[in-house]
């Protein structure tokens, strides 16, 4: 067959997004994906189990949409669903479970940092570990902003620069990211709402295509490769758009002939970051059964509209329902160097170790047994993206130092390879599925617009 106008690798978000502009524009489009599936990490899993989350989704990759950004909205409005904003009570367990704000402290030094870096622009980007002494907040304040940040960007305190968090917070206040929503209808219906457009084009998506070898000439690639049969394959396109993730670039499984050097420079300046995300449903939502100490007293209340629970110096530490959904089902979190850890020793030894340790922060905290969370717990899941060969991590952060290294990366290599991905963000949006998309649609316009002047 004559060769491709562009090949994409990977269809994740970004992959996705620019093969669906490629293939309304009329160009002939070919994606090549590793795993049986499309979506990349965004991953979602159904459950059926008598007395489980029934017609919710278990989100194993990606699982909320971060305020109102019109990549993602656009994409709802247009398959026809309709997310559901998180909300609900907020509680901690200090000596004893209580109500708390908590994180606001932390936003509020993160929107002070902001600030801070408009006005001592001449100074240097540094770390946010280095960010806090020099700041002089107090250490309580100080030791409550770096685990919500390593948390939530699931980077190291000691490496993450104040440049990108500067630049993520804003990113953040413009599309009111501290709201939260969640798709009823499993996350997957956007990659599945994209391939379906990509498929009425006309052009292929190949899954079980293992991508291993990119060669190229200005105007000309070849992206060879192995399937789930271990049969080798060769597709020829005259220009490619890479989407893989910044771990599995760093890890240089995918081989490039010749290196495009500037732009795996860049992306060895930034990091990819560990999370660990553990799914447990129940056959009730015992935390509010007056059956136990958690659900009576002052905050009986609360407890029926528990949507995010603290469980400091706990693992893990963050928790969430899907309040307003009242599937007895709760999340566990651990983002960052916590998570490393864990995965390296408690997970690579014994998995069930971890569920152990889960329902054991949650004996302590709602007084339940527990010998009876045991019995009352129909199923638990979680994925190691760290370990998933087509991710080597969760998501992306920039080191301090490194903040022009995604705008590096996005550009063009000779008119013939494209870079995308949420890494490859402009806006500060890293480590987003709304990042991602909108990386894929801008390698989509850089390569319509360079191949019209070619």
């Amino acid at each position: 067959m004559p060769p491709y106008d562009t090949l994409i690798i990977g269809a994740g978000a970004a992959g996705l997004a620019a093969g669906r502009m490629l293939a309304a524009a009329g160009r002939r489009v070919a994606i090549l994906e590793s795993r049986e599936r499309v979506g990349g990490r965004i991953f979602t899993r159904w459950v059926d189990e008598p007395g489980s989350a029934g017609d919710l989704p278990i989100e194993l990759g990606a699982e909320f949409i971060h305020g109102l950004p019109e990549e993602t909205w656009a994409l709802v409005r247009e398959a026809q669903i309709a997310p559901y904003e998180l909300k609900g009570s907020r509680l901690t367990m200090a000596a004893r479970l209580e109500t708390q704000d908590q994180g606001q402290n932390s936003v509020d030094v993160l929107r002070e940092l902001k600030t801070w870096a408009r006005t001592e622009s001449s100074l240097r980007d540094m770390t946010f570990a280095q960010y806090l002494g020099l700041a002089q907040i107090d250490a309580p304040q100080a030791e409550a902003a770096a685990a919500y940040v390593e948390s939530f960007n699931a980077a190291d305190r000691h490496v993450i620069g104040i440049a990108a968090l500067a630049k993520q917070q804003s990113a953040e206040d413009a599309h009111q990211g501290d709201r939260i929503f969640r798709v009823q209808e499993g996350y997957e219906t956007i990659p599945h709402l994209l391939a379906a457009g990509i498929a009425n084009a006309g052009c292929p998506v190949f899954l079980k295509q293992k991508v291993e070898r990119v060669v190229w000439n200005p105007g000309s690639v070849a992206v060879s490769g192995t399937d789930d049969q271990h049969r080798k394959f060769t597709l020829e396109g005259r220009r490619a758009i890479v989407t893989l993730p910044l771990g599995v670039l760093q890890a240089g499984v995918v081989d490039f002939e010749p290196i495009p050097a500037e732009v795996m420079s860049h992306a060895g300046r930034m990091r990819m970051g560990a999370v660990l995300r553990v799914i447990l449903v129940f056959r009730s939502r015992f935390w509010c059964e007056d059956a136990w100490a958690g659900g009576a007293g002052k905050l009986k209340k609360e407890l029926r509209r528990l949507s995010f629970l603290f469980t400091p110096r706990q693992v893990p530490a963050t928790w969430w329902t899907p309040m307003p959904h009242r599937a007895p089902m709760l999340t566990g979190w651990i983002g960052g160097p916590g998570a490393s850890r864990i995965l390296e020793t408690l997970c690579a030894s014994d998995p069930y170790a971890l569920l152990r340790e889960c329902l054991s922060v949650l004996s302590k905290t709602f007084g339940v047994p527990e010998t009876e969370l045991g019995r009352l717990l129909v199923n638990w899941h979680w994925h190691d993206w760290s370990a998933d060969e087509f991710a080597r991590g969760a998501y992306s952060y920039v080191p301090a130092g490194a903040i022009d290294a995604p705008d590096n990366m996005t550009l063009p290599v000779q008119r013939t390879l494209y870079f995308a991905g949420e890494h490859t963000d402009t806006v500060g949006d890293w480590g987003t599925v709304h990042g991602a998309l909108r990386s894929g649609l801008r390698a989509a316009e850089q390569v319509l617009s360079d191949s019209t002047f070619q």
